[in-house]
């Protein structure tokens, strides 16, 4: 199963959301979003929305794990995604510009996916705000993008010190009884750049991806990341719609554990790789087989492994 490979990133992201994954089957809201354009420059947002696809977004490797990569690690950067809840209340601005667009948010830290409109103790927990820049490019005369990004949690995180969250488990609890730290920190890059354009459509071909991030290294476990990869429609199969992806990972884990999560968990940095390929078998129906290598952040947990999968989506 995805989250006992001993890795910080879930290697089925799909498989550890939405956060109750024993449930028998109750039906949550989880995106219930106002927008209100002020100008062809200014759209304001408000409302409950879920975190997946909401920052630090690229081309071939991003979305919720249905189309794409399934490890956490390519769907966003995990540093800052991993402390995120699930679904929450939030509010900011898009700023669309011709030479790319800004955005920024503010976000309520608790998990709100059994929640609809329950605003008594909104941000009674923290706060979590954020920012990102994106910059259109045109590079060989091809389409691709350069984003930068930050984002702040004032919210409760476990102090690394003297225990850690239970890597993969999503979102990241705080380990109760331990000492917390309230402030953390995130910046990230990442771009996507097409190669190949099909006929001249700049929505189909494929190209390279990558990101990177620096964090605070205490509360946040992942000190830095790296990931790097090609995907988007296959040469072999453009005719039917099919993608592909290839993507390598690094996960700088923390130097500031203590002795205890230490002997429990033995952090160490990370790595991992992922390919799959997308049959678009008919128009309503894509089968994707899928394959993982990992090094786990989790020594002491588990050790190298090989994650195999078959993902199938049908649209009716």
């Amino acid at each position: 199963m995805s989250l006992n490979t001993g890795a910080f990133p879930p290697a089925v992201f799909p498989a550890a959301t939405p956060v109750s994954p024993n449930d028998p089957g109750t039906l949550y809201m989880t995106n219930f979003v106002f927008t209100q354009p002020l100008s062809e420059r200014m759209v304001l947002f408000a409302g409950k929305k879920d975190v997946l696809g909401a920052a630090d977004q690229d081309e071939f490797a991003g979305g919720d794990g249905t189309n794409q990569f399934v490890n956490q690690a390519f769907i966003a950067n995990p540093a800052f995604l991993l402390g995120l809840p699930y679904t929450s209340f939030t509010a900011g601005a898009v700023m669309p510009r011709d030479w790319g667009m800004m955005s920024v948010f503010v976000y309520d830290p608790q998990d709100r996916t059994r929640d609809f409109m329950q605003l008594g103790d909104l941000f009674s927990q923290g706060v979590i705000a954020g920012g990102e820049v994106k910059v259109k490019t045109n590079f060989f005369g091809l389409k691709g993008d350069q984003h930068v990004g930050g984002m702040w949690k004032h919210v409760e995180l476990t102090d690394l010190r003297f225990n850690e969250p239970p890597p993969g488990v999503y979102p990241e609890p705080t380990v109760p009884g331990f000492p917390t730290l309230n402030d953390s920190y995130t910046i990230y890059y990442g771009f996507d750049q097409y190669l190949v354009e099909y006929g001249g459509n700049p929505q189909r071909g494929f190209g390279l991806f990558g990101r990177a991030s620096l964090s605070d290294g205490n509360p946040t476990p992942v000190r830095h990341f790296l990931s790097a990869g090609v995907g988007g429609y296959s040469p072999f199969g453009q005719e039917r719609g099919d993608q592909f992806g290839i993507g390598w990972y690094y996960v700088g884990a923390s130097s500031e554990f203590g002795p205890l999560p230490q002997a429990l968990f033995g952090p160490r940095n990370g790595t991992g790789v992922e390919a799959y390929y997308n049959f678009q078998v008919t128009p309503w129906l894509n089968v994707s087989p899928d394959v993982q290598y990992i090094h786990p952040e989790a020594g002491a947990l588990a050790d190298d492994a090989f994650v195999y999968g078959v993902r199938v989506n049908a649209k009716l």
